[in-house]
């Protein structure tokens, strides 16, 4: 997937970085928010700063964490040998660890985390001449829900403030987090919302209709293709919720089905808008099941998967009373506060959107997840 039109995205979170902001980016999965921490990183120096992406998903603990940002460190800033050597001779003296330890990552072994992370932020942290230290952290609610999967909350909650702390101490150091998981929502939920409250938020939005009709052809120019303007229309209403993402695959297949002067039909557009739906295409989707396996626990994510397949039935989605008289049609005692924790989640991870005109319903956010949802996860199409 290609980087198109998120310059303005890009001067918005430069401006607060440069006021010495930290930025919390909630971005659905398939919004583009990977190639936009990439394109931050590579705008860095220009905009004064030096920057590393780190991707903590996958991990599971604290030291795993800080491994893998000393690893980006070394590895992608220019100065990056030359700082990691300063940090561990540092590390080596608030510890007093043994001269044979040559290397952080053998001083990692050890060294308590909080230890570590604190000496390596202190060595970042450079006044004067030195640009200061952009660190974007993708995945990070992953890698909080991790943590709470290990029955400690409190595990959760420590390292959360913990890095609210560091924030606040260690100013020539900015963040970004972001992830696929609405880290507010987790946030919300663990009641853990002041770890976050000196961040700004910044929403990263799927493309407009003019945007996605320009990503569109310039996708299909690539292919010495061309959509006309009523394919585009098929294209923007089959999809829905313009995700670069999904745009780029269906255009891809569409080019396949153009004619000999490279021409795209609307029958062609709609056909490989049904094809996205077909078996061999189901990796597309699989991730949007597979967050919710992998990332919650019972009896949450049992709800989050009948919250999915109610409102799916349906078109126009689903009212929040009937969603409730869903949940609880079994016996169980879901109240209405639980509910709106669980369609907030569902909202800040893109599945889902509350209804313009009527508030009090859902509806899925992407017209063809809802059709795969309901054709692969609950079995009736």
């Amino acid at each position: 997937m290609e980087f198109f039109d998120r310059e303005q995205d890009c001067i918005t979170l430069w401006k607060w970085f440069k006021a010495d902001k930290n930025v919390l980016m909630l971005a659905p999965r398939r919004v583009g928010k990977t190639m936009l921490l990439h394109k931050l990183c590579s705008q860095a120096e220009e905009s004064g700063f030096r920057a590393v992406v780190v991707d903590v998903q996958g991990y599971g603990e604290e030291k795993d964490f800080f491994q893998q940002l000393c690893s980006s460190i070394q590895e992608e800033i220019g100065t990056g040998q030359t700082l990691m050597a300063a940090f561990t001779r540092r590390l080596r003296q608030v510890i007093n660890g043994d001269e044979n330890l040559k290397d952080w990552r053998q001083l990692l072994l050890h060294t308590d985390w909080r230890q570590f992370a604190e000496t390596l932020l202190e060595t970042l942290n450079k006044p004067g001449d030195e640009k200061p230290l952009l660190i974007m952290v993708d995945e990070l609610p992953i890698f909080i829900l991790t943590l709470l999967k290990g029955g400690d909350r409190g595990r959760a909650s420590s390292f959360m403030y913990w890095l609210r702390n560091m924030r606040q101490r260690y100013p020539m150091v900015r963040w970004l987090y972001t992830g696929s998981v609405g880290l507010d929502a987790v946030s919300r939920r663990e009641e853990m919302e002041g770890a976050l409250i000196d961040m700004e938020v910044y929403p990263l939005k799927p493309f407009s209709p003019q945007v996605a009709r320009d990503y569109i052809q310039s996708l299909s120019g690539r292919d010495n293709c061309h959509l006309d303007d009523a394919a585009l229309q098929v294209v923007i209403d089959g999809l829905g919720w313009l995700s670069p993402y999904y745009l780029e695959k269906i255009v891809n297949d569409a080019c396949v089905r153009k004619s000999i002067t490279g021409e795209v039909s609307a029958k062609a557009a709609q056909d490989a808008l049904d094809a996205m739906l077909s078996l061999e295409k189901r990796v597309y989707w699989a991730t949007w099941r597979e967050h919710l396996t992998k990332n919650f626990l019972d009896p949450e994510r049992t709800y989050l998967f009948l919250i999915l397949s109610v409102i799916a039935a349906n078109p126009a989605g689903a009212r929040r009373d009937t969603i409730l008289m869903a949940l609880n049609r079994g016996g169980e005692q879901v109240s209405g506060q639980q509910l709106s924790t669980l369609l907030d989640t569902l909202v800040m991870d893109g599945y889902l959107i509350s209804c313009e005109d009527d508030p009090g319903r859902f509806r899925f956010m992407m017209n063809l997840l809802r059709l795969w949802w309901l054709r692969y996860v609950v079995g009736t199409v």
